[in-house]
């Protein structure tokens, strides 16, 4: 190892043990986390994987992702659960997403406007009478995200890969305009590379360590389990119920998993970790809405976590122009962490060994944005979708 390129990779959630996956089989790889891997937002993630749906404008990154977690299903405990994922649209909405489902055919991606009949008889568990119908994504799915995020640890460690748990980085350590390494649990690590990958403390890292500043500020989300008065059954399919901060997806013992209204947080260290109860109350008027019996389903567990949000909602993966050499940063994935994941690690490792990644990286660019400011109104991924 010692004739290796060294990285050091601040934040032992999914991204960075994606991250150390793609670059552990010909890098000396150490993972640093200030507490335990996947221990924060991607341990209280709802595992949704919606790519395509989510970068329909850019196929090839969506494609990229969906086909790893074919070909990676069954890695260990790993399953990749596919499931259609469908938008409710209201009557209002409906000329307006007929044309965007035509669109999407058009440019090949499987999307499909359905009425509220054809919805009605493909998903007999839905109340459909107040919609015009819905927008199918035929290719989505769901994972479970500590499991994915341990064994993708578990690879990296195969290919020798470090990870240092309770261990919090303290300093990045730089010299002549380059990263020499970091500076963690009260030892010196040497890298020629650092990936700063910590979610939504990445802005203080970089800030107060080697004095970049990048555009992404906390926001807490929520899930709620429900369950129905009859288990839901593999068909189910996943959604969202745009202008509602919600979506959903089934368990795999048949109950409900609600998640969303999430709003900006400006005490992300202090914020409950339970959902609130006008989130509760929300979800619980909203569900006879478009689930037959919703009004009967019982209470099983609820949660709130924390993530980072960017000003357009995708993430920054990139180096910061005005850092030292060897900087890279991935953040701010608006709840999107699991299902970028194998996006992330490609695109990461493209910046560090040059090579081409499979499709465009300009969404993910830094400067893509006029300033770098954590001062821009959030948006909700989950009320807009």
């Amino acid at each position: 190892m010692s004739d290796q390129t060294r990285v050091a990779i601040v934040g032992g959630g999914v991204t960075g043990c994606a991250i150390a996956r793609a670059l552990a089989p010909d890098h000396a790889v150490d993972v640093f986390d200030q507490g335990q891997i996947a221990g924060e937002a991607t341990a209280l993630a709802a595992g949704e994987i919606t790519m395509l749906s989510s970068y329909d404008d850019r196929p090839a990154i969506g494609w990229h992702a969906v086909e790893f977690f074919r070909d990676y299903d069954g890695t260990g405990t790993f399953s990749f659960a596919e499931r259609p994922s469908i938008g409710l649209i209201t009557p209002d909405r409906e000329e307006a997403k007929r044309r965007y489902a035509a669109r999407a055919a058009d440019n090949g991606l499987p999307v499909a406007f359905l009425d509220r009949e054809t919805a009605a008889g493909r998903y007999p568990r839905f109340d459909f009478s107040g919609f015009a119908g819905v927008v199918e994504h035929g290719v989505s799915g769901f994972v479970d995200p500590y499991t994915f995020a341990v064994t993708l640890q578990h690879d990296a460690e195969a290919d020798s890969a470090r990870f240092h748990t309770n261990t919090p980085v303290t300093d990045v350590l730089t010299d002549g305009g380059a990263v020499t390494g970091v500076e963690a649990g009260g030892e010196r690590y040497d890298a020629d590379h650092v990936i700063v990958a910590a979610g939504w403390r990445s802005r203080a890292v970089l800030s107060d360590q080697v004095n970049v500043e990048i555009p992404i500020r906390p926001y807490r989300t929520q899930c709620i389990v429900l369950e129905p008065e009859e288990p839901l059954p593999d068909s189910f399919p996943m959604g969202w119920y745009p202008g509602e901060h919600v979506y959903f997806r089934a368990e795999h013992n048949g109950d409900l998993l609600v998640g969303g209204w999430s709003f900006a947080e400006d005490d992300p260290e202090g914020a409950s970790s339970n959902a609130d109860e006008a989130f509760r109350r929300h979800v619980a008027d909203l569900l006879p809405t478009f689930l037959q019996n919703g009004d009967r389903a019982g209470y099983v567990d609820d949660w709130a976590g924390i993530d980072a949000a960017t000003p357009d909602t995708r993430p920054i993966l990139d180096t910061p122009a005005e850092g030292p050499d060897g900087l890279v940063v991935a953040t701010g994935f608006n709840g999107r962490g699991i299902m970028t994941a194998p996006v992330s690690a490609t695109v990461v490792r493209s910046l560090i060994t040059d090579e081409t990644a499979p499709f465009s990286t300009d969404p993910f660019a830094l400067d893509r944005f006029d300033t770098r400011s954590a001062d821009f109104e959030f948006i909700s991924i989950s009320a807009s979708e």
